[in-house]
């Protein structure tokens, strides 16, 4: 997948300086809704987001440490994307259950453990309200 950089997408900046400032605070929020066009560097924000927080250096993302190469190999085992399955254009409350529990287990690094959920409205009601409690009572270091 060829990942756009940075500056291809300056509107995105002051997004990634608030997420950054905000880890560094010790203050890196539990649950991010992205809402923009289409096209517009929405997912690239939530890898960005993501790799925020999943990555242990003191200038997150870094870029360079196992954390972030595994997250940029596809491979990170405290991410997970979530989207509607090939079979149907929706999020099925089954995904979103198995999605639950996992981020409620510990990680396998010690660190964040880290979920996308994209297009978040391809869940429908029952999917929304299985993640109710997740977004609620967020286990620590957990980031959807």
């Amino acid at each position: 997948m060829n990942v756009p950089a940075l500056m291809d997408l300056p509107w995105l900046a002051p997004a990634c300086d608030t997420l950054r400032r905000a880890r560094s605070a010790g203050r890196f929020p539990g649950a991010l809704l992205i809402h923009e066009q289409p096209g517009a560097g929405g997912e690239w924000l939530a890898r960005f987001a993501a790799a925020t927080a999943l990555c242990r250096e003191a200038a997150a993302p870094c870029s360079r440490c196992g954390d972030c190469r595994r997250l940029a190999a596809g491979s990170h085992p405290d991410f997970h994307w979530l989207t509607s399955g090939e079979d149907s254009n929706y999020i099925r409350v089954e995904q979103v259950r198995e999605l639950c529990a996992e981020l409620a287990l510990t990680s396998h690094g010690a660190g964040a453990r880290v979920a996308v959920i994209a297009p978040a409205e391809a869940m429908n009601a029952n999917a929304a309200n299985a993640l109710l409690k997740t977004l609620e009572e967020p286990r620590a270091g957990a980031t959807l």
